[in-house]
């Protein structure tokens, strides 16, 4: 066969047609059916051998794959990303302790006990000056709190802290006093962050809020007509409706509030529908 008459044997190959057929094997009925030649039948082969390469090809140099068969370009990919993970696992490390300082400080009060932060304010956190030694502690305080380690504070009588002296609701310092002139019927106690703030007396909350001056409020009615305000808070232990005793942590202190300069409280104690200065009722 010379290549005129081999010329001639493949244009008739290619020119013959063939059927593929999908048939329902119980019914043989025909499903599908398409028609095939050499060429098409070439060029449908070819195309798909040509998108699996651009598949395979998109994989290796657009999936981590590139770096099991090209290798890394070079080092300092691997120290970037060595640097980026362990700075993320020192974050994590500090942000685990600082939720478990946390933890534990809550439950110290709850238990009854001092906060943990036992530092002053910084001074970029506080708009106070000078220099204050918080563990400095009066005797009368002392004596209190060796009543509360002492005892239970959720069985404590009313009767052991009525008359001159009511239960001091922070260890701090005080930077502003009662002045009726001013219209400041309150005493500022500043103190560390996330301080307990204690009731003075046995009472029932009336108000257990927000606003947005004072920030985190709780107020407290006392018997004999007394009412006590804690304002800047952090955080509310208590709900209304709730009963609370004297020594128990109701809040921690905090920054709240347009009208607060700092870590402090502001401490506020009423009689029959009065303001009162509270150092005539509680030692600080």
């Amino acid at each position: 066969m010379n290549f005129k008459d081999f010329r001639k044997y493949l244009a008739l190959k290619s020119k013959r047609r063939y059927i593929l057929v999908l048939r329902n094997r119980e019914t043989w009925e025909d499903k599908f059916s398409i028609i095939l030649t050499p060429l098409n039948l070439l060029l449908i082969m070819s195309s798909i051998a040509v998108l699996f390469t651009m598949v395979i090809l998109l994989m290796l140099t657009r999936t981590p794959l590139r770096e099991y068969v090209y290798g890394s370009d070079s080092d300092e990919a691997y120290q970037l990303e060595y640097l980026k993970m362990n700075h993320l696992k020192d974050s994590l490390a500090l942000k685990f302790q600082s939720v478990d300082k946390e933890r534990t400080n809550l439950l110290t009060i709850l238990m009854g006990r001092d906060s943990i932060y036992r530092n002053a304010p910084k001074s970029d956190t506080a708009d106070m000056s000078g220099n204050y030694d918080f563990d400095s502690v009066s005797p009368e305080e002392m004596d209190l709190r060796e009543q509360l380690e002492n005892g239970d504070i959720n069985n404590m009588d009313l009767v052991q802290y009525t008359g001159a002296t009511l239960f001091n609701p922070l260890q701090g310092f005080i930077t502003d006093t009662f002045n009726i002139k001013k219209n400041h019927f309150a005493i500022d106690i500043a103190a560390p962050k996330n301080s307990a703030v204690k009731s003075v007396l046995n009472g029932t909350v009336i108000l257990s809020a927000w606003t947005p001056e004072n920030g985190h409020t709780i107020v407290i009615q006392h018997l004999n007509n007394f009412i006590s305000v804690y304002k800047h808070n952090a955080t509310l232990f208590k709900k209304e409706g709730n009963y609370v005793t004297a020594g128990e942590a109701v809040a921690l202190v905090g920054n709240t509030g347009e009208w607060s300069k700092g870590y402090h409280l502001h401490f506020e104690l009423w009689q029959n529908g009065i303001p009162v200065n509270p150092k005539d009722f509680i030692l600080f």
